[in-house]
């Protein structure tokens, strides 16, 4: 086995043309593992963690330089998969040159060639984001901001100059809507029906929209909001612009708010709001108060699965005021603790959406302890090195350290899968924990891109005589482009545990651990 690398000095390349290089590269004769990868500095500890790190790239690759890392049979194969992969970087220059499309390069541009545009979609490196969007605003449009990375005083500007000009600002870091019928960014492909949401957790859009879906429902809009909308420097002003939406819309009857727990005068404003609302509004503050909740006449969801089964009940002129129940199947869950061996004790949960990251927290919290996670949550430790578990550990790969300067792990799963791998070799680990969230924009299989590193942990497991347990929910429908039932179709092959929602997974955990 050989390790070879190559440094382009000064060369940036879309992420997710690197992703998809990257995969062609894997597929390389003698290769047994590749990157080409941007130089940042948490891509480097990536290759460190996948067994690619070498002494060229410690010495010699900057922030903005371009890696190509190959693991191969042998030098001569590894020296032919750098060639061929700086052919295809080629390649790609040589056709972007050659295509004739017109594709607008400004604003100004691509408003003259589209007119009638009331709504823009801003998706670029954060610290351009104010400049662009005052554009957008004093053109009179509607926007939805999906880059991150934007501070928060220019967040702060930007939505005080919306609300002035009756214009919904969603985001920064908004990472789903559902707009008129049409997904943008990562959503999923849901009915059109009469529940509206308005959310400040982009899978938690997400999961309730999609639940409310395969329950039979639809859905009117599904506003982002960005998370940090609810923090009193910001006061919610897209929440309680989106839920007055919602309110005077007249193809929505129900209306479902979804966020972390909101600052306590964000709280306040939004549920006042609510309070006057002629229509059934529940209210899942993960976390917060239900009491509060329901004293401002809201129905309270203590979880996102609660959320939209009560949305649905309401949609369909039925009784919501009970809790909905988290069954444990207590044949299942006697067969995998018999399996588990002495040394086995711990969860290790690798999320990609950071709602269902959190919801995990909340309904683990007091169960097992400590819990390490690289999450903001009270009642956790904060983990010491993302890169390495700890005891308990529940991680959010969509955190800034993992996204700066790479994909999405709901579009690249690759470092998540090869966490996987290294989870497998703790003696310790009990359980592996994953979400897969379907939908536009998400990896095309996510099932069968994690399905390689689970049967790799379950192999190095088995070769120590130990069980590993994995435990996954499918967050989407059966008309995403990945189509939910075959998804869980081929984990179910592998003997992985699927859960109809991330709550009903976490109750699992509960009584398992």
């Amino acid at each position: 086995m050989v390790l070879k690398s190559y440094i382009s000095k000064n060369m940036f390349r879309d992420s997710v043309y690197l992703m998809r290089l990257s995969n062609t590269v894997r597929g390389f004769a003698g290769v047994l593992e590749a990157e080409v990868i941007i130089g940042t500095d948490h891509n480097k500890k990536f290759l460190q963690s996948g067994g690619l790190w070498s002494e060229e790239i410690e010495k010699e690759a900057g922030a903005n330089d371009l890696i190509i890392a190959i693991k191969a049979e042998n030098e001569e194969k590894a020296e032919q998969a750098i060639q061929d992969a700086l052919a295809e970087l080629n390649k790609s220059v040589e056709r972007e040159n050659l295509l004739g499309e017109f594709v607008p390069r400004t604003f100004e541009t691509a408003l003259h060639n589209f007119p009638g545009a009331n709504m823009a979609l801003i998706s670029i490196p954060g610290r351009y984001v104010e400049r662009e969007a005052d554009q957008i605003l004093d053109a009179g449009l509607n926007m939805m901001i999906f880059s991150d990375n934007v501070t928060l005083e220019a967040e702060i500007a930007l939505k005080n100059k919306a609300k002035e000009k009756g214009l919904l600002v969603m985001g920064p870091d908004c990472g789903t809507a559902i707009i008129n019928g049409v997904p943008l960014a990562f959503a999923n492909e849901v009915k059109r029906g009469k529940i509206g949401i308005v959310a400040a957790a982009g899978t938690g859009l997400q999961e309730v929209s999609t639940l409310i879906n395969n329950l039979g429902e639809g859905i009117s809009q599904g506003i982002g909001t960005g998370g940090r909308d609810v923090k009193e420097a910001v006061g919610g002003i897209s929440m309680i612009m989106g839920l007055n939406a919602l309110l005077e819309d007249e193809q929505t009857e129900v209306v479902v708010i979804v966020s972390k727990p909101p600052d306590a005068s964000v709280t306040e404003k939004v549920l006042a709001v609510a309070q006057k609302s002629k229509k059934p509004v529940v209210v899942s503050f993960l976390g917060g108060d239900l009491n509060q909740v329901s004293a401002a006449g809201c129905v309270p969801a203590a979880t996102l699965k609660e959320a939209a089964h009560k949305a649905v009940c309401l949609a369909r002129n039925e009784d919501a005021s009970g809790a909905v129940e988290l069954k444990v199947d207590d044949n299942l869950l006697k067969e995998h603790k018999g399996k588990i061996a002495g040394s086995q004790k711990y969860l290790r949960a690798l999320y990609s959406g950071g709602t269902l990251a959190y919801e995990a927290l909340l309904m683990l919290q007091g169960i097992i302890k400590p819990i390490y996670t690289n999450l903001n949550y009270k009642g956790a430790e904060a983990i010491a090195d993302v890169y390495k578990s700890t005891g308990h550990t529940i991680i959010d790969f969509g955190e800034d350290e993992f996204t700066q300067g790479r994909l999405h792990p709901m579009i690249d799963p690759s470092l998540r899968n090869t966490r996987i791998v290294n989870e497998a070799k703790d003696p310790e680990t009990a359980v592996v924990v994953l979400d897969l969230v379907l939908g536009y924009n998400a990896h095309p299989d996510p099932a069968g891109s994690a399905l390689e590193a689970i049967i790799e942990a379950q192999q190095l497991a088995a070769k120590e005589g130990r069980h590993l347990i994995f435990v996954t929910s499918v967050c989407g429908t059966d008309s995403d482009p990945q189509k939910r039932n075959e998804q869980v179709a081929k984990l179910e092959a592998a003997g992985v545990l699927v859960f109809p929602s991330n709550a009903d997974a976490v109750a699992f955990l509960a009584a398992l651990l």
